[in-house]
């Protein structure tokens, strides 16, 4: 069990990585499915497995790579055995790390073993040969953390704020109100959003929304799906449901104990 808090702040991460998730499957060789869905967050993922894999749009890619928003649900199929470690990072992290072009980073990934600081080594190989699990997350830790001591921290502080306010009112505040108690304008708001984040601030509040709702119906946490319309601000049941469907591909209750 990895201390997830621990490794980030001693790796002074606190700023761009959110959580860490290690999953890892020791059966015998067979087919698995992971399903993913648009949360509103970025991250860096060590995939390793015997078999290989393909990725967004069938992209062959080393173990070690970047993903960008995921706004289409995402099957991913692995042979297992598997073993995955994803640092996940704030909205804005992917842009302020890598330099990426975070629109085109939408639905896809980047091959980090493509992407270099300035005197910073790639851990792909040494990870591959290191057995330990807690190892391998402290390297990707120690590169991440070289990476963030090459950037700047003051530009993204404003967006960390922004994307903080849209969490806590779970995507439910306007543009217009998020611009105004930033004391900045929409116009500036959206650019900034488009630039660090990948998606515009009112796409990225609909993705909160939708995984706050998500949340409630995969926990089973309603007595009926018309308490969880209206406690995530949608108009109407139908509203609702083209909204989920939009985001997972399936309708509301086939999602419930899913996620």
């Amino acid at each position: 069990m990895i201390d997830a808090a621990k490794i980030i702040a001693d790796n002074d991460l606190e700023l761009f990585v959110k959580e860490i998730f290690v999953m890892e499957e020791q059966d015998a060789p067979s087919d698995a499915t992971l399903t993913f869905f648009a949360d509103g967050y970025p991250g860096v993922v060590y995939l390793q497995t015997e078999e290989g894999f393909l990725l967004p749009r069938r992209k062959a890619l080393t173990a070690f790579f970047l993903y960008g928003q995921m706004i289409a649900p995402y099957e991913l199929s692995i042979k297992t055995p598997y073993l995955m470690i994803a640092f996940q990072l704030y909205p804005f992290a992917a842009k302020m790390l890598f330099d990426v072009d975070t629109k085109q980073l939408n639905d896809d990934c980047a091959d980090l073993s493509k992407i270099k600081g300035t005197t910073i080594e790639n851990p792909l190989e040494a990870l591959a040969i290191s057995s330990a699990i807690s190892q391998k997350v402290a390297m990707i830790a120690k590169f991440l953390s070289e990476f963030a001591r090459e950037k700047g921290m003051e530009e993204y502080r404003k967006i960390q704020e922004a994307i903080q306010i849209i969490q806590d009112h779970k995507g439910l505040m306007t543009i217009n109100e998020l611009a105004a108690r930033l004391n900045t304008t929409e116009r500036t708001l959206r650019r900034k959003f488009n630039r660090y984040v990948g998606v515009p601030p009112k796409k990225f509040a609909k993705i909160i929304q939708f995984q706050t709702s998500l949340n409630q119906i995969s926990t089973g946490d309603f007595s009926k799906l018309t308490d969880v319309v209206y406690e995530n601000g949608y108009a109407d049941q139908s509203h609702f449901i083209r909204n989920m469907k939009k985001f997972t591909g399936k309708r509301p209750l086939q999602l419930k104990n899913m996620h």
